[in-house]
């Protein structure tokens, strides 16, 4: 058997646990793998270190000195098809079908009579849907062999589509390094209280971390996160922590300024090694995005035993959160409901030690290890076909 993996950027570090994982059932088991990066980074993340220690697994990465928006399709799909040709797999593991050079590598596959395992983590929600590319997409998606997803509801998409059962091979690809990111959150935990003073922060603190951008609906969860903390008996006691960069920095500290909250700290984007030390300032997650594929939000608070509030548009609500368990699911389009779940868990601090144990036994189900052996029973089960 020889792997190859087509990915897009080398900054994902949670894919790179998954990656290390199958390297080492390649080396004992003797069969080859192999992963080629489009890039380093994009332009997103371009501020962020690219953290090369984390990706140990054999490696390439195809256009060293551009960010991925910047890569032309020709070139790219040209370099693509050479590594492809040059390795000659029996199995090449794709990460999407969203760039026309993956469906020419979908083709070639098809002529060379090469297997094909797809990563998808396209939800019936993500977007409207349009009839043309609809079945653009059931083409691919029926010419490849074994396909593995971001959760249930990539899942159930799949089902809509009318793909056939058996080559929904996987519903938990969707891996961050549970126990590295533990570790950290622990040895950041011994310095909790002095740096909650240092910063000026309350007792209790809801925490968002990543992008600032539209989708990730921040800008309602600001308003709402006011509007609940002055109807709460125990308003002086909760802040807002809001720890990134994107887009909508601007917009977000205009609204701050005409909200006039001083609870509301911003917090400049850290490494991915550092995050586990922001929320360690916090109690509870809020993920509030009008969509999300997963949203590993979820999983890294509910690793660090928080409790959750996430939007009922993020895949990782059905199969991470239960409601009044480990926190509360709601809709992204409904201010009041987030406002209302907001205000609940203000008031429980009491069951956040509860709510965060129930969390990690569900995230327990997640961890990297177990999604390798899925993945790896996926390349095995499709080679054999």
């Amino acid at each position: 058997m020889r792997i190859l993996a087509i990915h897009n950027i080398l900054w994902s570090h949670y894919k790179a646990r998954i990656f290390k994982g199958i390297q080492e059932i390649a080396d004992a088991e003797q069969f080859d793998f192999y992963v080629i990066q489009l890039a380093y980074t994009e332009h997103s993340r371009a501020a962020l270190r690219t953290d090369l220690g984390t990706h140990q697994y054999n490696y390439r990465v195809l256009f060293p000195d551009d960010v991925l928006e910047n890569i032309k399709t020709l070139p790219k799909a040209q370099k693509l098809l050479a590594q492809v040709q040059a390795y000659r797999p029996t199995l090449v593991y794709l990460n999407g079908y969203y760039d026309l050079a993956y469906w020419l590598v979908m083709l070639y596959c098809r002529l060379k009579n090469i297997k094909i395992v797809l990563d998808f983590e396209s939800t019936e929600t993500s977007r409207k849907r349009v009839w043309w590319k609809e079945n653009l997409k059931k083409y691919f998606l029926n010419n490849c062999d074994g396909i593995v997803c971001l959760g249930t509801k990539a899942a159930e998409y799949l089902r809509r589509l009318n793909i056939p059962e058996y080559k929904i091979l996987s519903t938990k690809n969707v891996g961050i390094d549970n126990d590295a990111l533990f570790q950290l959150h622990q040895a950041a935990l011994g310095n909790r209280e002095s740096n909650k003073k240092k910063f000026g922060l309350p007792p209790y603190n809801f925490i968002y971390a990543g992008r600032f951008v539209g989708r990730k609906n921040l800008l309602l969860l600001m308003k709402m996160f006011d509007s609940a903390q002055k109807k709460s008996a125990n308003k002086d006691e909760w802040g807002l922590i809001l720890s990134g960069s994107g887009e909508d920095y601007g917009a977000m500290k205009e609204l701050q300024k005409q909200l006039s909250n001083d609870s509301i700290t911003f917090f400049e984007p850290c490494e991915w090694y550092e995050v586990p030390g922001r929320y360690a300032l916090a109690d509870v997650a809020v993920l509030p995005s009008t969509f999300e594929p997963f949203g590993f939000v979820t999983n890294e608070a509910l690793v660090y035993g928080m409790p959750v509030i996430v939007s009922e548009r993020c895949g990782s609500a059905a199969d991470l959160v239960v409601n009044g368990q480990n926190g509360f699911t709601f809709d992204p389009f409904n201010a009041a409901d987030l406002e209302d779940k907001l205000i609940a868990i203000m008031k429980m601090p009491e069951r956040f030690k509860e709510f965060g144990e129930v969390g990690q036994k569900k995230i327990a189900e997640w961890h990297p290890d177990i999604i390798v052996n899925e993945l790896m029973q996926a390349f095995k089960t499709v080679q054999k076909r």
